[in-house]
């Protein structure tokens, strides 16, 4: 039987701001909270139970098709849907495990820890991703990886060398990355500098393009023939997985119906790279055209300057350089940091790093200082995901990602070096324009976007407080994964898990209706004061104060009439925060705004709550109703909430 050998690679960018590891709101993502959440609505969870239909469109069959598809997921990927699908990395568990008895061997192969184009990192840097990789793939799958995957199939020779060296036995390149191999795919034996041996597999080109670019995943497209018409050595196709239902709507019943097909001719069989590789021998020798990718034609250019490689020909990726040059200093100024105060009693620092694991559990005994520096060279590792050069601009969300975690690896360094490091980042920034004229340099980036979420203890403090202003129950059942925290005699104390970085805060909320509009937030032992706006409060304690203030104020402000209608479901929130607007600002026509302004920063209150812009009409009904009211302190604080060019009582 012919063998074919259908590969996703399963991954997303680490999405969590790396002070309290939550994923913020991506409202380009909606309806869903982030791009990880819908691509999983998309494409990951329904790959685990596509639908087969048949002509009429009735169901015939349900298949999880991660046992028959060769996949690797991304660790950090898989990582979040640990929290947040853990169905969905159920099913990839369990198709590994069916394919495992089916062909005997697993369709999963490992990845380095993060997307890191591991040709642009350093041997030591290679190594760490790898062992990484390796040691969570174990984790998950309960057996060592025969095959791993590349990061965009980035790879030279030392990158192989360190595959070989690691226990790897195969991997995944371009066909254009491999000279000696045909376009449409086939496998060789690549040999290192001390004799080490790594198998080469290549994939189809034509096929994967068609899939990915083309129509074969169209509803008139037909992948299940075009897989069956192949003949000869075996067929193989790699595409990033999200093409399956992301990129391609209806592209995991398509490939559904294709796997149908093919596992039920009797020509062709379902397999994956390791159990082609266990049939073959006398495998050719190959070399590499290096350093080579998969989605760049310039070899690694892309995640480094301005090669060409884009989306958009009107835009320039100048930027990529910078960026590139401002990271490599701050990680290089961090390993030297790291070689300066590693404590002796602590062993090696990189082969303590290597054990310790991205979660600094694979160690224990370690002290305090090393645990913060090895929390430093988690987030230096970090920096480097792929994704902040590939797209074609700096201000799109990805070089934000990693930036964010250059910002939290210099929270771990004295200080002193932490603003020396951050000093020569900026000088770098500078340099880097965005396309968008409004969205300034990389430093403008830096400042507006990436240390908007900085702080994260503070931020959870502020979180304690407002909890603590509306109601002291609440904060019983206020849990956060990165830290523990205490509130005892006015003072919050903060203590990362990892680390056991301990901190101590003051703070002060701004409340002008039911829930702090702010927190003012400083050091219990002196220090500069922070203000921390109720929307970046951590996730859980604004699920909270919304699960206390959203049924009491809109109790109190909701007509008779949209109460029962709320009550039955009859009424969508944002019509409810609507209409308890409108009605309080009736009230205050007849009460006056003294009586009532706490009222209506309430309702304002709720949208802050859900993280919601207030709705023009609101902001303008407000307008025309605060213009006919004298002014006052009460009508000053309305109109600063609500951006209004009224007249103040003040100047």
């Amino acid at each position: 039987m012919h063998p074919v050998v259908l590969h996703g690679h399963f991954y997303q960018p680490p999405r969590e701001e790396p002070w309290l590891e939550l994923v913020p709101r991506e409202r380009s993502a909606a309806p869903d909270h982030d791009w990880n959440a819908r691509i999983t609505r998309e494409c990951y969870a329904p790959l685990a139970a596509a639908r087969v239909s048949d002509a009429e469109g009735r169901v015939v069959d349900i298949i999880n098709l991660y046992a028959w598809l060769s996949f690797n997921v991304g660790p950090t990927l898989f990582r979040w849907l640990d929290e947040h699908a853990p169905e969905v990395g159920a099913a990839m568990v369990a198709g590994d495990r069916a394919s495992l008895v089916r062909l005997g061997h697993g369709n999963a192969i490992a990845a380095p820890y993060h997307h890191t184009i591991l040709p642009l990192a350093s041997d030591r840097d290679k190594r760490t991703e790898v062992r990484w990789g390796i040691r969570d793939f174990m984790r998950r799958f309960g057996r060592p990886p025969r095959g791993m995957w590349l990061p965009e199939t980035a790879a030279d020779s030392a990158t192989l060398q360190v595959l070989a060296e690691e226990g790897i036995q195969f991997t995944i390149l371009a066909p254009h990355q491999v000279p000696e191999l045909p376009a449409h795919g086939g496998v060789g034996r690549w040999t290192g500098t001390g004799g080490q041996q790594l198998v080469v597999c290549t994939y189809d080109g034509s096929l994967a393009h068609d899939v990915a670019f083309g129509d074969l995943l169209s509803a008139h497209g037909d992948l299940g023939s075009r897989l069956l018409s192949t003949s000869g050595g075996f067929t193989a196709l790699a595409t990033d997985g999200e093409t399956f239902g992301h990129h391609h709507r209806g592209g995991d019943t398509t490939l559904a119906a294709a796997v149908a097909r093919v596992r039920d001719a009797n020509t062709h069989l379902l397999t994956n790279y390791a159990a082609v590789l266990a049939g073959m021998s006398d495998l050719p020798d190959v070399t590499l055209h290096e350093p080579g990718s998969w989605s760049c034609t310039h070899g690694v250019e892309r995640w480094r300057m301005e090669c060409g490689c884009r989306f958009d020909p009107h835009t320039q990726q100048a930027w990529r350089t910078p960026l590139r040059v401002g990271l490599d200093v701050v990680a290089q100024g961090i390993h030297a940091i790291v070689e300066r105060d590693w404590p002796v009693e602590a062993g090696d620092p990189w082969t303590t790093r290597d054990r310790a694991g991205p979660d600094l559990d694979g160690v224990t005994g370690l002290p305090g200082e090393a645990l913060r520096l090895l929390e430093a060279e988690r987030h230096a590792l970090a920096m480097f995901t792929s994704c902040g050069w590939f797209f074609d601009d700096i201000a799109r969300i990805e070089p934000r990602l990693i930036l964010r975690h250059a910002a939290r690896a210099l929270d771990f360094v004295p200080p002193g070096d932490a603003e020396a490091l951050e000093a020569a980042l900026r000088s770098a920034l500078r340099r880097a324009e965005s396309n968008d004229p409004t969205k300034g340099s990389g430093e403008t980036i830096w400042d507006r976007t990436v240390l908007l979420l900085a702080d994260g203890a503070a931020r959870l403090a502020a979180g304690i407080a407002a909890l603590g202003e509306l109601d002291a129950a609440l904060l019983t059942e206020l849990h956060i994964d990165t830290h523990e925290w205490a509130r005892r005699e006015g003072i919050i104390t903060t203590r990362h898990r990892r680390t056991g970085l301990a901190q101590e805060w003051l703070a002060t909320p701004v409340v002008w209706g039911v829930v702090a509009h702010r927190i003012h937030v400083r050091p219990a032992g002196g220090g500069t004061s922070r203000v921390i706006p109720i929307d970046t409060v951590p996730p859980a304690a604004t699920a909270l104060l919304r699960e206390r203030a959203v049924p009491m104020v809109l109790d109190a402000t909701l007509p008779v009439q949209a109460r029962t209608q709320l009550r039955h479901g009859l009424l969508e929130p944002e019509a409810a925060r609507r209409i308890a607007f409108a009605a309080t600002l009736e009230t205050m026509q007849h009460e006056g705004l003294e009586r009532t302004g706490a009222t209506l920063h309430a309702v304002l209150d709720l949208w802050a709550l859900e993280e919601a812009v207030v709705p023009a009409s609101v902001v303008d009904r407000a307008f025309l109703a605060l213009r006919e009211v004298a002014p006052s302190r009460a009508r000053d604080l309305l109109i600063e909430r609500l951006n209004l060019a009224l007249p103040r009582s003040t100047p």
